[in-house]
């Protein structure tokens, strides 16, 4: 059955008008289950999970601090880079095991105003041209979302997350205000890189997974050619579990305070 150029005609407005209405309801919902997520995060707390692969290739945390608002102060911004046991493609599990868990209950928030990104890695290892692509979309002028403070920017990480977070601030030294290195280790021949980037790396001695002269012989480079502000932290007894000791401790976070790009 054939029809004419007016039944045609009579039935694409309606095909028009059913799309349309769709389209809305479809945003409504996403829209709307998004600013209620928003709110929840702004007035409880919580962490927001982004479960959507970035461009970067590492799906994030992100932690909002307490009082955060899109239009208050802006905030600094502080990266940390997880070990090897947390490698994986679901992002959820960091809510376990990055370092805002250790803050709760040690730290005020007057010692923590950071907006926390916990990116994860599927593949073993952290690729610094990734990293500071992740940091690249976060800043996004044109798509900015976050009300971060450029000149705040800080990279810390633990294990495998030490050794990326020497390894990216040696590629991209200019991008961060600071870093702290957790039971990791660095490329002594490029410590100069460092020079101008303050760097207090931690370490237990008696660390059975990641050898105490990797960063002890790191930071004695940078402290040999004259680098800015190089120190390490030794942790007497300690073996490679020294998240908590670390990361529980107000005084980092008021050292990484102290600086600024």
């Amino acid at each position: 059955m054939k029809f004419n150029r007016s039944q045609r005609l009579k039935k694409t407005p309606v095909k028009c008008v059913w799309a349309f209405v769709c389209f809305w309801m479809f945003a409504f919902v996403v829209i709307g289950g998004r600013c209620c997520y928003d709110l929840k995060v702004y007035f409880l707390g919580d962490t927001l999970v982004y479960c959507v692969m970035s461009q970067s290739g590492y799906d994030y945390l992100l932690h909002l601090p307490e009082g955060y608002t899109d239009f208050g102060e802006p905030r600094p911004l502080l990266i940390y880079l997880h070990g090897a046991g947390e490698t994986g493609k679901d992002v959820r599990k960091l809510k376990q095991h990055d370092l805002v868990r250790y803050v709760k209950g040690n730290v005020t928030a007057n010692d923590f105003p950071f907006i926390v990104v916990s990116p994860m890695t599927p593949r073993h290892g952290w690729q610094p041209k990734q990293v500071v692509r992740l940091l690249d979309e976060i800043l996004d002028d044109t798509g900015k979302r976050w009300n971060i403070d450029k000149s705040k920017i800080y990279l810390t990480g633990m294990s495998m997350g030490g050794f990326g977070t020497f390894s990216t601030a040696c590629e991209y030294p200019k991008r961060f205000a600071a870093i702290i290195p957790v039971a990791g280790g660095g490329e002594v021949e490029k410590a100069g890189r460092l020079k101008d980037v303050p760097t207090w790396a931690f370490h237990g001695n008696a660390d059975e997974v990641v050898a105490y002269e990797c960063s002890s012989i790191m930071i004695q480079a940078m402290q040999d050619i004259g680098c800015r502000e190089a120190k390490l932290t030794t942790i007497e007894g300690a073996g490679h579990g020294i998240m908590s000791d670390v990361y529980s401790k107000p005084k980092i976070y008021r050292w990484l305070l102290e600086k600024r790009k």
